[in-house]
This record gives structure tokens, sequence and C-alpha cells, in this order.
């Protein structure tokens, strides 16, 4: 297999963050991430660092910095005078993302909610009308783009934009997960419906409402967990303790 991306398989936005003049190194990064969250760099691979390095055309130090940053996100292992590999999903790793976006984003919800300005509604717009030619066209890769943008409005709004950092550096494993089941029926139309009703509790004020609107919506970790171990057996490797007969308790959410 091929694990360097095609120009045309890139990060959507690569040409865009590159031109921006953002450290090469995080053009990298994101670059290869995106790569991992997408599986087209399959667990297990190898990433062939110098030939991804020509074809970005970055340094090796820039490069070297990149693969570091994936590795303390827990998705690539660096071997010293070995390679650098993609690590196989985890469902530990897909749980702790779970436990930190669900921690952070019911918390960032309710303020949202209390502090709304109009001045999100054009955003959001976009983003929905974004979700639904993703949808349309069946591109699976944008679509969880848009998703992920969704909720980092959410931080926007709340007015800690910054707390979106924190959840994307823990959701690695869980978004690789969330990329997998998107194909499963009927996801587009219950995510396109679930954002529009959070944010219509958000719009009226409503604290409790978007707070329980939103753990609805993160709370389906489980199906879809469960989805994708019945798709592909093997995908998510299920470590001692950690294992899908303890996820309904592991996932549950606390008392309110």
């Amino acid at each position: 297999m091929n694990n360097n991306l095609k120009r045309s398989d890139r990060v959507p936005d690569y040409a865009a963050v590159s031109a921006s003049g953002q450290p090469k190194a995080l053009a990298a990064y994101s670059h290869i991430r995106h790569a991992i969250i997408t599986m087209r760099i399959q667990p297990g691979a190898t990433i062939n660092e110098k030939e991804i390095c020509a074809e970005l055309g970055v340094s090796r130090t820039p490069m070297r910095e990149a693969v570091l940053r994936l590795a303390q996100e827990g998705l690539v292992t660096v071997v010293p005078s070995g390679g650098t590999f993609v690590n196989n999903i985890s469902l530990r790793g897909v749980i702790e993302g779970h436990l930190v976006r669900s921690s952070l984003e019911l918390r960032i919800v309710r303020l949202a909610a209390r502090s709304y300005d109009a001045i999100h509604d054009r955003d959001f717009d976009l983003l929905m009308f974004l979700q639904a030619d993703a949808a349309k066209r069946q591109d699976y890769d944008r679509f969880l783009a848009v998703d992920n943008d969704f909720h980092r409005l959410l931080c926007r709004m709340a007015g800690f934009p910054d707390i979106w950092q924190t959840i994307h550096n823990a959701t690695g494993q869980l978004d690789r997960v969330r990329r997998t089941a998107i194909p499963r029926s009927g996801y587009f139309d219950e995510v396109e419906q679930e954002h529009r009703a959070i944010y219509e509790a958000i719009r009226a004020g409503d604290a409790r409402l978007a707070h329980d609107l939103l753990r609805q919506h993160l709370d389906d970790i489980a199906a879809v967990v469960e989805y994708v171990v019945a798709d592909q057996p093997g995908l998510i490797v299920q470590e001692p303790g950690f294992d899908l007969s303890r996820l309904d308790m592991m996932l549950a959410p606390a008392a309110q």
C-alpha cells in the first residue's frame, strides 16, 4: 500500500494553511494527521518521512516536530532507528477521547446558551450549508471536518475558543472511529438534525435543554464503536480492562 497521499487527497485546506505562513511543522502535522484520521494511512503502516518531506517541500526538522506531536496524541509510535508507525485504534484511547470531549463540551454548551450572540448565526448557517453539501456529495472526510467545526463554534460562542485545541489533541483515536462509522445508514440526517436542535436551544438561551441535547448527541459513541467493530472486526484493539463488555458502563453519563 502507498502510505503517501496524492496531491488530490490532501487535507482540503492544506494549501491555505501553507500559504497563510503558518509553521511548516504545523502544515506537516495537519497533513499526516488527516491521513491517519481518514484511514488513508492504515494502522500499522510506516510513515515514510523522507517521501512526505519531498512532497510537502519541508525539511526534516519540521517533519520531526510534526511526528513528535502525533506521537504525543497516541497516533503514531516512533521506534529509534526503526521508523515511525501508525498505531492501531485503541478502545481505551477512544473512551479517553470521549471522556475529555464530553466533560468539556457539556460545560461549554451551557456557557454558549447563557452568552448567546446573534453574531454567530451566520457561521452556523454556513456550517449547515457545508454539512448538507458534504452529505449530498457523500464526502465523508469533509462531513467529519464540518462536524468538528460545529463543535469548535460552540467553544467560540462560549467565549473559550482555545478549549477546542484541548479537545482536538485528545480525540485523535475517537475521530478515527467516527470517520469509519460515517457510512452507516441515516448518519448524515441524524447529525444535521441534532446540530440544528442544539443550536436552537442555544439561541433560545435554554442552557439545560442545550446540555441535554448535546449529551444525547455525544452519547451515541457506544453505538458508533459497536458498528465499527461489527463492520471491520479487528480494527479496534481492546486492551485488558477496556473491552466491549464494559463499554456501556465506562461511557455512562455522570449523574446530573
